[in-house]
């Protein structure tokens, strides 16, 4: 069946009411922050979806370059600088008088006032990375005043300035809401696939369960899916979607989207402030699973358990859709960024009564395949003994296909009603590597003889279906605990106590680490007490023990103007601190992470470095590196 056009909707957002603090603001109160007057770019904007949390602010491009005066976007006095290796790098906050703070962040240096206050203060807590909050009113500034130069400290990935404006409760507000009129934006947003899933066993989408992405044709200012797609039961709609703006190739977030199913609001999203303290329900938010097996990061149309964010409009279902038998349904997207730029994808939906047992071809997927709480698994088709014998601790039951084609059988297990242990196929039996139910929002904690893991009530989303192993890799001559799956995603902690398999020359030595596909390690720690090691992850994998007995390595580099340059590296635990001394007297080394290099800075100036300079590194498994010189 082809898609209909007869409801097709005008593009009409509802009006939200959250968008009523942006009224407030008085047009023109802020300056852009960089450049101003001037048409600026953008290679981020606020709310737009990354691995781990919600963009904050815009990320401003400075064409690949550093030093650019970056301005205060309006009167206020600094009320927080913070310089790390990591996040933010050199920061500066700044209070308004209108209860609003601004953050300018990944500077490459201060105004020299600023300057000064920071490497006083990082003589006095003889550190480089410092957190500083000056009192009320030491630091004022006018709007437009330059208060620091755009860099690329801390995590940035390349030259720009990270600019957020945040609200009396420090959430971050959407700068583009404001009227820049630096930034051009009249492109509208791009869609580039849709998903329907099944939410639960007996759900089916083109008569199977699972999760299924469909291509998108793209019709003048809309996308349809020409052909009707058939579903029973409980289904939640995904979109992989993105923005452009003016003159940039980055792809970023769109803040709003409306779902209509015949006209009727079925879903409602809008990103136009984000809390810091929810930043990791993104993981709920996007189809984590998804974006770990396909390397697209989907924007779920439905409220999933465990989402406690609030960029939703009042909606009844959360967003889920169920079908009527026979019925067809019209569904509308409607997509729009910051500027009102507006995009619609269009495509029709069938209700069946029942899902059937015989289909003309399956979707291929893996052997074993989990999805929520059910476990798929796909077997060839037999002439004869298709069912199967499925063994949990509570007992055994057979199970029947639950469709099948000419080849395979695809069998649903129900992992609420027992994990299991075994299943015989007839001809074969497999075993199975759950171990245990973890409950969410409660306390758990699983043990065995070689290891415990312990949850949290804020560990995870949802009820987490545990799959675990210790043993022994005897090719590679280590003990790998391989617990959970990479596509469950973990608001919190596991706490994790191993009793280890093999014998150690010395115990407090070996750490834990983390291990990549590829077989990289990553340094995860850890606390030895009689005979265990504890550790916590932030997310499933591989871990094993190792030992690490290099120490840093530290390479001088030419000096200039009188400023010691070294490059500092560890190959295995990585650099956990560093320390130097001219005759015996604490000196600041700064440093940048990622091109490994640390320089010298003298608290005076016109005092040249001379004497006995010591330098001296420890990674965080303990080896320390010393360097001395005569200068």
């Amino acid at each position: 069946m082809r898609l209909s056009r007869l409801l097709l909707l005008p593009f009409l957002f509802i009006t939200v009411s959250t968008f009523a603090q942006y009224s407030k603001i008085e047009k023109g109160y802020y300056q852009f922050p960089i450049q101003p007057e001037r048409t600026n770019y953008l290679a981020g904007n606020m709310g737009e979806l990354r691995a781990s949390h919600f963009h904050a602010g815009l990320d401003i491009k400075t064409n690949g370059v550093e030093g650019l005066n970056v301005y205060a976007a309006a009167e206020g006095y600094v009320s927080r600088i913070a310089v790390s290796t990591g996040g933010y790098g050199n920061a500066v906050y700044v209070v308004h008088p209108n209860g609003t703070t601004t953050v300018y962040a990944h500077l490459q240096r201060f105004n020299d006032e600023l300057a000064k206050y920071v490497l006083e203060s990082q003589y006095k807590q003889k550190s480089f990375t410092v957190n500083l909050f000056p009192d009320r009113g030491r630091f004022k500034l006018k709007k437009g005043e330059v208060l620091g130069y755009s860099g690329n400290s801390g995590s940035s990935t390349g030259p720009h300035l990270h600019f957020e404006i945040r609200d009396a409760n420090q959430e971050v507000l959407d700068p583009l809401r404001i009227g820049f009129t630096e930034i051009k934006d009249n492109i509208a947003p791009i869609a580039e696939k849709i998903a329907l899933k099944t939410m639960n066993i007996n759900s089916r989408v083109n008569g199977q369960f699972g999760r299924f992405e469909f291509n998108l044709e793209k019709r003048g200012n809309e996308y349809v899916i020409t052909d009707t797609i058939r579903t029973a039961g409980k289904i939640g709609f995904e979109i992989w979607a993105h923005d452009k703006l003016d003159g940039a190739a980055n792809k970023n977030g769109v803040p709003e989207i409306d779902v209509y199913q015949n006209r009727k609001l079925l879903f409602s999203q809008r990103i136009d402030s984000v809390n810091f303290s929810l930043q990791y329900n993104i993981k709920s938010f996007t189809n984590y699973q998804a974006e770990q097996e396909t390397r697209r990061r989907y924007n779920k149309l439905y409220i999933d358990d465990g989402n406690s964010l609030g960029f939703y409009n009042d909606m009844e279902d959360r967003g889920f859709f169920y079908p009527q038998q026979d019925s067809i349904y019209l569904f509308q997207i409607l997509l729009a960024d910051a500027y009102g730029n507006q995009r619609r994808v269009s495509f029709n939906v069938k209700g069946e009564k029942a899902a059937p047992t015989e289909l003309t071809q399956i979707d291929r997927r893996n052997h074993s395949y989990l999805l929520d709480n059910t476990l798929q698994i796909h077997r060839k088709r037999k002439d004869e003994l298709n069912n199967i014998t499925v063994y949990t601790q509570q007992g055994s039951h057979i199970l029947e296909p639950a469709y099948s084609d000419s080849e395979e059988n695809v069998y649903l297990i129900d992992l609420n009603k027992g994990l299991p242990k075994t299943i015989d196929f007839g001809d074969n039996q497999e075993e199975m590597d759950f171990i245990d139910m973890i409950p969410s929002e409660k306390e758990h904690s699983y043990l065995s003889e070689s290891f415990s893991a312990a949850f949290g009530k804020n560990t995870l989303f949802d009820t987490l279906y545990l799959k675990a192993r210790h043993y022994v890799n005897e090719e590679k001559k280590i003990e790998v605990l391989q617990i959970g799956d990479e596509i469950s995603a973990l608001r919190g902690i596991v706490e994790i106590e191993l009793v280890p398999l093999l014998e150690y020359d010395t115990l407090e030595q070996y750490k834990a680490y983390a291990l990549s596909n590829s077989g990289n390690a990553s340094f995860v720690g850890g606390n030895w007490n009689e005979g265990k090691i504890r550790f916590a992850i932030s997310s499933f994998g591989n871990f094993t023990l190792m030992k690490d007995v290099i120490p840093p390595t530290i390479k001088q580099r030419a000096s200039s103007n009188g400023i010691l340059y070294f490059n500092i590296d560890d190959e295995l635990s990585g650099i956990k601190e560093y320390e130097a001394t001219i005759n015996g007297e604490w000196l600041l080394m700064n440093y940048d992470s990622k091109r490994k290099l640390i320089w010298s800075e003298t608290l005076d100036k016109s005092k040249p470095l001379k004497g006995d300079f010591a330098l001296t590194v420890t990674d965080y498994a303990g080896n320390k590196k010393t360097l001395t010189l005569k200068l």
